[in-house]
């Protein structure tokens, strides 16, 4: 009896694997992630502190690094058949334009958004070590900004087919590096349109939608463009759908702008010490509470037992978390800390005495005399570090009420301190005498 031998044919490798296994698909992804984590890298410092933080460095270096590249690198692909003579040739297949389009830019679009993602992966598992025990990564944002590479990509790979020029990757790459910076600076709502616009309070977090709108605003224009360029001719006018989308996503941005962040409840809830006055951080920033308490130390013993000095040194959250009056509002407080420890406490300490005896008093009658006031009582409680003046300059002009705060006996400075304090919290320093 015979034996029948069966001769199964060999698996055909898929279009879509082999464009992305070859040419300069995975060096692309690699530049991609070499750079970006270089730039996070060279930052770390600045990010290393909750997720907020590293989430908008992580966009800022995303469009700034990754997306020029990316661009750039998909122009140079887009003119591959044009260099190799074979445009005419690939016109004769089978295989429709749009789909020999696609698999022509897949790696240029893929691969750097794998570069992006890694990043991501890498920074973020950096930050866990950092991070308050309130709050987590944003996905939402990650993939907003991964899929705003792919979409620079895919407008580069256009233009890589329509520019007939070897300098085109360059040029491309210079406008994605200059037009995103324009629209994140714009002073109005638009600005939140460009994916590398970042926020101020690290206790905020995104609304639900953010994201999600963010990737419909830049992967719609992407798809337009594609449509619109390689779609046939009785299918171009679809291109209209995604470019209405994009349009819907970009007027819900605009519209609600700032509020596209928001406050967090729960990171921006207080967290205080137990010392007097209190030392009082936000949640998102709890981890900073030990060496913000140290570095307030001597200004803290300086103020206990002084009446109506402030109870607390609050970390100051925006105008939308005004304490009440008693509290010194400090600004600024993480730009003081690299990963959570405090680098400048002089400072640190300078800043919150100013935040101590300066409350904002519009309209004030003598400024000159309420600011020199204000000033002594602040260079008394922590002197802020400065230079030694030039010989012959003339001294500031609260050194004099300064001298005197200083030779005071401490049953009359308190007194005093107690007087100034009270007429500072009502705006009425014109009734506190020089010391």
């Amino acid at each position: 009896m015979s034996r029948t031998t069966t001769i199964r044919p060999s698996r055909t490798a898929r279009p879509l694997r082999t464009e992305l296994r070859r040419g300069i698909g995975p060096a692309v992804g690699a530049a991609t992630l070499a750079a970006l984590l270089l730039a996070m890298y060279e930052r770390a410092d600045s990010w290393l502190t909750g997720w907020t933080d590293t989430t908008d460095m992580l966009r800022s270096a995303g469009v700034l690094v990754g997306g020029p590249l990316a661009a750039a690198a998909a122009c140079w692909q887009g003119g591959r058949e044009r260099r190799r003579g074979t445009e005419e040739l690939l016109a004769t297949v089978a295989r429709g334009r749009l789909r020999r389009t696609l698999l022509t830019a897949a790696p240029t679009i893929l691969w750097p958004v794998v570069g992006y993602l890694l990043t991501a992966a890498v920074c973020l598992a950096a930050t866990w070590r950092y991070a308050s025990g309130v709050g987590g990564p944003y996905p939402s944002m990650i993939a907003a900004d991964a899929m705003a590479i792919g979409s620079f990509a895919a407008l580069g790979f256009i233009a890589g087919r329509l520019v007939p020029w070897r300098l085109a990757p360059p040029l491309v790459a210079f406008v994605v590096f200059a037009v995103d910076p324009f629209v994140a600076n714009q002073d109005s709502p638009v600005a939140w349109l460009s994916p590398g616009k970042n926020h101020i309070f690290s206790w905020d977090r995104p609304v639900w939608w953010f994201g999600p709108a963010s990737m419909v605003w830049t992967a719609g224009l992407a798809a337009a463009a594609l449509l619109a360029y390689a779609a046939r001719r009785r299918a171009r006018a679809l291109a209209l759908a995604p470019l209405a989308a994009a349009a819907t996503a970009a007027v819900l941005i605009v519209q609600t702008g700032d509020g596209v962040w928001r406050p967090d409840p729960a990171s921006a809830a207080l967290v205080c010490d137990d010392g007097t006055p209190r030392v009082c951080a936000s949640r998102a920033h709890d981890r900073m509470l030990p060496d913000a308490s140290a570095a307030l130390a001597g200004l803290s013993a300086k103020l206990r037992g002084v009446p109506n000095a402030p109870t607390r040194i609050v970390e100051s959250r925006g105008d939308h978390h005004r304490g009440p009056r008693t509290d010194a509002a400090l600004f600024g407080w993480d730009y003081y800390f690299r990963r959570n420890r405090i680098v400048e406490p002089e400072m640190f300490a300078a800043n919150a005495a100013l935040g101590a005896t300066a409350p904002s008093c519009p309209g004030v009658s003598d400024e000159d005399r309420y600011n020199d006031l204000s000033q002594a009582v602040a260079e008394w409680l922590a002197p802020m570090p400065r230079p030694e003046p030039p010989a012959g300059q003339d001294a500031p002009g609260y050194t004099r009420d300064l001298e005197r705060l200083k030779a005071m006996p401490d049953r009359e400075r308190t007194h005093w301190l107690g007087t100034y304090f009270a007429a500072a919290r009502s705006c009425r320093l014109e009734q506190v005498t020089a010391p």
